[in-house]
């Protein structure tokens, strides 16, 4: 992880010394990430997360335990029962949701937590800081919102939005809500479109992860439409630097406010690539199925613009770098916890 300028020291300058924010969906992969930052700054941090089993729990719950800290609290809770924390003895600052139903594969039984988590979710949390005055809200929206139509860098204002997967309609349903709540009740809303986060201590469910688990235990590895797909892979520690500085906006705004920003790399890998540097990783041949899937995007690519002159965004850490990285921590998490975490694929 990189060592950071301490956000209380330098960042928020005309802010109190100490920050209070909820993070919902603090055991997931981007909330933990960030709650350790924000808790290496000194900040007060609220983590909420339900430990669903859509992956591997004993990897939410190791990310939880690495959390432990005097400015850290834990709230086992789903964010549809969010009514049921009281917050009336507390003034937090900040509410960051990244808490969410993830992926775009669920089977058809399952299609119902999309909306549950997603859409009724949002908007309890909403009505939440609506009502305990939390006039700030950064949300995680994704690059699934947009339409790939054309092959051209995503632009947050000018590409077409329209999601193939129901996991994308429930994020653009949840950018539309908060373009409401901002106009009804003069909150400041930040989205932040992720654009395919990887890093240590991901999710299990991704290409790049569940490649390495397959490769190295020589299972199949099923490839999606050729591997011609391609994906704006981010690492990690580029999405909590923007987190970070969508925490600094949002704290310096005057007036109500609701923007999107594209949190990328600025460089599509193509998934037969990722499958390939895997391989190479391993020293391994993958035992290839090969699948259509009409159901994603044919490729993302983050158009950094805005991000960069808003916000001051500039991801550091190139795709080769990063793959190392998480390699790294996948044979360690082998050699030295001695377990796998795993997805079940449907």
């Amino acid at each position: 992880q990189r060592t950071a300028t301490p956000l209380t020291s330098v960042r928020f300058r005309s802010q109190p010394p100490v920050m209070k924010i909820i993070i919902t969906g603090s055991s997931g992969f981007i909330g933990f990430s960030l709650a350790k930052q924000l808790l290496n700054s000194q900040i007060l941090v609220t983590g909420i997360d339900n430990h669903s089993d859509y992956y591997d729990v004993g990897l939410k719950q190791h990310r939880r335990k690495l959390l432990k800290s005097n400015n850290f609290k834990f709230k086992l809770l789903d964010v549809n029962d969010i009514s049921k924390f009281d917050v009336s003895n507390e003034k937090f600052d900040i509410l960051i949701h990244l808490a969410a139903q993830a992926g775009v594969r669920l089977p058809k039984s399952q299609h119902y937590l999309y909306e549950e988590t997603n859409i009724k979710g949002f908007e309890n949390i909403c009505r939440f800081c609506i009502e305990n005055s939390i006039s700030k809200v950064i949300y995680a929206s994704s690059s699934s919102v947009y339409s790939d139509s054309e092959a051209t860098k995503f632009i947050e204002d000018k590409t077409p939005l329209a999601p193939k997967s129901l996991y994308g309609k429930s994020k653009l349903a949840n950018e539309n809500f908060a373009h409401s709540i901002y106009e009804k009740f003069n909150l400041k809303m930040v989205g932040l479109r992720f654009f395919s986060v990887y890093g240590p201590y991901g999710r299990p469910d991704m290409a790049y992860y569940l490649f390495s688990n397959k490769i190295k235990n020589n299972e199949k590895v099923i490839l999606h439409n050729n591997g011609e797909m391609a994906r704006d892979m981010t690492f990690i520690d580029d999405i909590i630097d923007g987190i970070e500085k969508a925490i600094e906006f949002i704290n310096t705004r005057t007036e109500p406010c609701n923007e999107i920003f594209n949190l990328g790399n600025d460089t599509p890998i193509k998934t037969s690539f990722l499958l390939k540097t895997l391989e190479r990783k391993f020293n391994k041949n993958a035992k290839i199925f090969s699948t259509e899937s009409a159901n994603e995007s044919k490729f993302t690519h983050a158009d950094l613009t805005k991000a960069r002159n808003v916000l001051g965004y500039v991801p550091q850490v190139s795709f080769s770098k990063g793959i190392d990285k998480f390699y790294n921590w996948h044979w360690w998490c082998i050699k030295r916890v001695n377990k796998l975490y795993h997805f079940r694929e449907n």
